[in-house]
């Protein structure tokens, strides 16, 4: 039985080090193929909320800001105004 374990254990080291090549391959190919920006690290984000708060902290308020939804226009002002009645005259500001 121990023969087994000693073998196993050499399989095992040796299987690593191709694994971590299949995996670096595979990330390369990933961001060749889409617009070649680097992958989000979102499993590491917790650590920030232990480690740094005031990161965890800015990082939520980053977040709450990106989902800030447009107002609504109102119809006396604002970027829908009903001109005469008929016609309704939407101003884009940029």
């Amino acid at each position: 039985m121990t023969d087994v374990l000693g073998w196993g254990t050499v399989l095992l080291v040796l299987c690593i080090p191709v694994v971590f090549v299949a995996v670096g391959v595979a990330s390369l190919r990933h961001r060749a193929d889409a617009d070649g920006s680097p992958s989000s690290s979102g499993g590491l984000l917790g650590f920030d909320e232990l480690f740094h708060p005031a990161a965890h902290d800015a990082r939520l308020a980053w977040e709450s800001e990106q989902q800030i939804p447009v107002p609504a226009p109102t119809p006396d002002r604002g970027p829908g105004v009903i001109a005469d009645g008929k016609t309704i005259v939407i101003d884009v500001g940029d």
